[in-house]
């Protein structure tokens, strides 16, 4: 089956995939092809349908046709804190 997968910022990244794998090995599918280092899996949320895709379920799980498009949010974590004692 084929998924696009589309992230406003980077664009859409066209994966074919077998519908039984898992959500987290489709992250890890998506980052292999974007040419942005992202270093945590962890950090992408992607979305189908109104619905959270969820690392511990399959692409099955969500009835998710060929040719469908997921939404895919990247987290940014550069929050760096400017701590100073006193």
């Amino acid at each position: 089956m084929t998924l696009k997968i589309r992230h406003a910022a980077r664009g859409d990244v066209i994966l074919e995939i077998s519908n039984k794998m898992s959500i987290s090995d489709f992250k890890k599918e998506y980052v292999a092809q974007l040419k942005d280092d992202i270093p945590d899996v962890g950090n992408i949320r992607l979305f189908a349908m109104g619905k959270e895709l969820k690392d511990e379920l399959w692409i099955y799980s969500y009835d998710m046709m060929n040719e469908s498009t997921v939404q895919a949010m990247i987290k940014k974590w550069d929050f760096k804190p400017d701590i100073k004692t006193f």
